[in-house]
């Protein structure tokens, strides 16, 4: 007669969970300026896309480089110089054009509230006297704004052409560079065992991962106007509670917008 073998409860959630993947909880999130009060403000990046990988890509691209039949192009240091110029132009006249687009609103907040006063009243007279002086911030704000327009439109002439010409060379170097990529990650993949991993970050900025015991790196981008944020973070997944991973500017690489 066999006799059944009866595991305890206890003991099966334990084998499960010594035996179950690890979990990684990631959080990506961005200081913002927020133009309204000229404060920073955390906010999350919902919908990043998240690549898990088994392997080290950022090792990978160094060996390809360094195996590569002629050296990264560079910029010049006078374009260089000239891209960074049309960086902070473009960053104050997008501010500028928010300081206009606030005194506007604020003057028609003071106008829709004149409506109801008499003009011999008092609140009607401190509305009328910062009226005025809103009407001179404003048209103060739009010749700024005009004229940053105006200089950007200028570099926009000619920087524009020449970073575009500079980006079709990088790329051209890419593909020769790092052509061999796919046939390096694939025995990258066999080495490990593993496949890689996808996932998205929710509106919160967060992804819950299930991932094998063992070395990952969580890599993922955010373009901004004028820069890329990067991440390759490596981190060691164990069974076990959950493995906080935080994505900020903080562990980010920087990289130019060409």
């Amino acid at each position: 007669m066999k006799r059944a073998f009866y595991l305890p409860l206890a003991g099966l959630l334990v084998l499960l969970a010594a035996c179950g993947p690890g979990e990684v909880l990631v959080t990506a999130e961005i200081d913002v300026n927020n133009p309204e009060t000229g404060q920073l403000e955390t906010r999350p990046l919902g919908d990043l896309e998240l690549q898990l990988l088994p392997f080290d890509r950022d090792a990978v691209f160094d060996s390809l480089t360094e195996a590569a039949p002629r050296p990264e192009p560079e910029l010049s240091d006078e374009l260089e110089e000239r891209r960074q110029e049309y960086i902070e132009v473009q960053a104050a006249a997008r501010d500028a054009e928010i300081e206009w687009l606030t005194r506007r609103e604020r003057l028609q907040e003071i106008n829709r509230e004149m409506e109801q006063y008499s003009a011999g009243e008092t609140r009607y007279r401190e509305l009328f006297n910062e009226f005025e002086d809103q009407e001179d911030r404003l048209n103060a704000a739009e010749a700024t704004m005009n004229r940053l327009f105006g200089e950007l439109e200028e570099l926009q002439a000619t920087v524009l052409d020449q970073l575009q010409q500079a980006r079709l060379q990088q790329e051209t170097w890419e593909d020769e560079a790092f052509a061999d990529y796919g046939d390096v990650v694939a025995a990258k993949l066999s080495e490990a065992g593993r496949d890689i991993g996808y996932d998205t970050t929710d509106a919160t900025g967060m992804a819950r991962l299930q991932l094998q015991p063992g070395t990952w790196w969580i890599h993922t981008r955010h373009r901004l106007p004028t820069e890329e944020l990067y991440w390759n973070v490596r981190v060691e997944v164990e069974r076990g509670d959950p493995i906080e991973v935080l994505l900020n500017r903080s562990n980010a690489a920087t990289r130019p917008v060409l």
